[in-house]
């Protein structure tokens, strides 16, 4: 039988808490999370190409990871728009980086993610994970961010649902 390949880290766990503190410090975890397999895609495919994009970087400022938050907490609002009314996401990386991630979503999911303080609050919680002293190791820095990201991502989709849920919207 083949030895495993695979590791366990408990920075990529430590890395998925940040974001879960900083749903539940935003009132997003009062009911079971909405989850749905094209959010899944969605989320592998925009996490693909962020990836790609910054693969080569050796660190990032505070602003940088804040921008990455707020750039896929948008994406995550444009991804359930998408879904509900059935078209493809077709993501691009316009203000990955720079802050001026645009939001491309249904006007009311719009409105309340550009109030929300859930992507500034679960990029400073991982900006303070990661000058703790409980900072992941070098190698594994990366994969510490790609796993908050994902799990902005999906907060992320979970509160668009949930904002369309409350104005009656019904998924079909």
């Amino acid at each position: 039988m083949p030895e495993n390949t695979f590791s366990r880290s408990i920075s990529a766990q430590n890395a998925s808490r940040c974001v879960i503190d900083a749903a539940r410090q935003n009132g997003l975890l009062d009911k079971p999370v909405a989850v749905a397999p094209e959010f899944a895609e969605a989320e592998k495919k925009l996490l693909i190409k962020i990836l790609a994009e910054i693969k080569d970087r050796a660190s990032f400022t505070a602003d940088e990871i804040a921008s990455l938050f707020n750039f896929v907490f948008a994406k995550s609002a444009e991804t359930v728009t998408n879904f509900a009314n059935h078209r493809p996401d077709e993501f691009d990386l316009l203000g990955l980086l720079d802050g001026k991630a645009p939001i491309c979503a249904e006007e009311r999911i719009t409105e309340r993610f550009k109030r929300s303080d859930f992507a500034g609050n679960a990029a400073q919680n991982f900006w303070d994970f990661m000058q703790s002293e409980n900072a992941p190791a070098e190698e594994e820095k990366f994969l510490a961010l790609a796993e908050a990201l994902k799990w902005c991502f999906r907060l992320g989709c979970h509160f668009a649902v949930t904002i369309l849920e409350e104005n009656r919207y019904v998924f079909v």
